[in-house]
């Protein structure tokens, strides 16, 4: 964050799926609030809170020389055109307990990543981010990345999630 207010126009800030209020206290983010700042982190004005509600805000993807499209996860099982990431709404609250269509695109951009080799296609379980067997998370093979691209006249995703 203090590279984007140092360059606002060179440094852009995309939501990733740790930028969330439900893993953030989950992993510790808010006990390193109350231990370093000696802050309640359920109050409103928290760092916590604050950090949190900027997060909300962030955006889910960019487009880089209407080309490459950028975005933590990847397109999952929901995702065919840019104009639904457009269309989510801000302030974004994940919710891990999808029940409607929205919720289970932003788990797709946040949460899914590629099949594990070129020889896997459509859309297969993710065991391993997915333990519970809900079928939220996803992985996607590289049939769904070359229909998507060429959808959205597009030619590379830029992801995050494993890096």
């Amino acid at each position: 964050m203090a590279l984007k207010i140092k360059y606002p126009t060179k440094i852009h800030l995309l939501r990733g799926n740790h930028e969330d209020k439900w893993i953030n206290n989950a992993f510790g983010f808010a006990e390193e609030c109350n231990t370093r700042l000696n802050e309640d982190p359920g109050e409103p004005e928290s760092v916590f809170n604050r950090i949190n509600e900027l997060f909300d805000w962030l955006p889910l993807a960019a487009i880089i020389e209407d080309k490459i499209v950028c975005l933590h996860g990847g397109i999952g099982s929901t995702l065919s055109s840019l104009e639904q990431i457009e269309a989510i709404q801000r302030p974004l609250e994940v919710i891990h307990e999808v029940s409607t269509p929205e919720q289970q695109l932003v788990v797709d951009i946040l949460w899914s990543d590629p099949t594990d080799n070129d020889q896997e296609l459509g859309i297969q379980p993710n065991f391993i981010r997915d333990p519970n067997g809900t079928g939220n998370i996803v992985k996607f093979g590289p049939d769904r990345v070359k229909q998507f691209l060429e959808n959205n006249g597009m030619s590379i995703i830029l992801r995050a999630h494993e890096c």
